[in-house]
């Protein structure tokens, strides 16, 4: 039976036997999404969990996300006399990245029982579909582009990927410091770091955007006064643990420590992040991202923490990747990106 064209939230058929695909009903959803994430990621090996106390802004409505049009799942109606089971869901939106690259990207999750059978692959067509219908409604560009990430531990998704025509085109290591020893490394004369103060958020910020343009993962949209308004205010934000380092009145370099004391508690663990390191041209080479990220340490071990965390770009031009390795991190599981063009 072929494909029937969405329309809303109704249900639609596929060419697998028995699966149809319908939109999102609202809270009545929350316990599939939550069932689904769980046993997709046991089997896939992956620690993260959905909350039930996190679906609902998982679901919220943003930028470039309508959940009753951009949440699919995939229903098993093959049983005869019962109403059709959810056995999987997708995630789609899309986002602006380089110059003229517009990149629309899918999310996705399987039962483990349904995997093996062609519904991943019809999920992808189906959400292949749907975004090509988003971009039918923007406006030309230069390039636009399928994206869907998988970390290596998710062996049945990057089959399912590949056998669809998506290549890899980055590849993201996530490292770890156990912090018994930390190294130390002097911050370069006419340094200092002082304790972040609310007049320095805007300071703090443009250093941040000016980082992360021509960054191979950047999000154009991330980066508007509104945002900014909504990052200053940012519960998940710890400014007590981030090290700037200050010349005179210019930020020249920063590490943006945080703590999750909930998912520590939730893990059964003591980790904190080494997040958004960065250190303007005019100050690298001095060994200036070396000492943060020494002080980084040292500050997250003083809040109890036995580990850190980071993650870097394998093409790192400014070579992160081995001062992290020189620093002590070591790699425990790598992400990949993969494209394909929507032409």
């Amino acid at each position: 039976m072929p494909e029937q064209e969405p329309t809303n939230n109704g249900i639609q058929a596929t060419d697998v036997p028995g699966l149809s695909f319908r939109g999102f009903q609202g809270e009545a959803d929350y316990p599939h999404i939550q069932t689904i994430i769980a046993e997709s990621n046991q089997v896939d090996g992956i620690a993260e969990r959905m909350l039930p106390e996190n679906i609902e802004g998982w679901c919220a409505p943003f930028d470039h996300f309508d959940p009753h049009h951009d949440l699919l799942f995939a229903l098993d109606g093959s049983a005869r006399g019962e109403a059709p089971s959810v056995v999987g869901l997708s995630r789609l939106g899309w986002y602006s990245g380089l110059e003229n690259v517009r990149l629309y990207y899918q999310i996705s999750f399987l039962l483990p029982s349904w995997r093996g059978r062609g519904v991943w692959r019809a999920m992808v067509r189906r959400n292949e579909r749907r975004l090509q219908e988003i971009a039918a409604g923007h406006p030309p560009t230069t390039q636009r582009l399928l994206q869907a990430w998988s970390t290596d531990k998710q062996a049945q998704w990057i089959s399912v990927l590949e056998s669809k025509g998506y290549q890899t085109v980055r590849r993201f290591f996530n490292m770890l410091h156990q912090l018994e020893a930390i190294p130390e490394r002097p911050l370069p004369a006419g340094l200092e770091i002082r304790p972040a103060q609310p007049d320095h958020y805007r300071s703090i910020w443009e250093v941040q955007k000016e980082a992360y343009e021509g960054l191979f993962e950047t999000v154009a949209e991330n980066w508007t006064e509104e945002k900014y308004q909504a990052w200053r205010v940012s519960s998940s934000h710890t400014p007590h643990l981030w090290q700037v380092a200050w010349d005179g009145d210019q930020v020249a370099g920063m590490v943006l420590n945080r703590i999750d004391e909930t998912e520590n508690r939730e893990r059964g663990r003591k980790r904190g992040y080494t997040e958004h390191i960065f250190v303007r041209r005019p100050w690298q080479q001095r060994g200036l991202a070396s000492a943060l990220i020494a002080q980084s340490l040292q500050l997250l071990k003083a809040q109890g923490m036995n580990e850190a965390e980071l993650g870097v770009d394998s093409e790192n031009e400014s070579a992160a990747l081995r001062l992290y390795q020189r620093m002590g991190y070591q790699t425990f599981s790598i992400d990949t990106w993969f494209r394909k063009s929507m032409e």
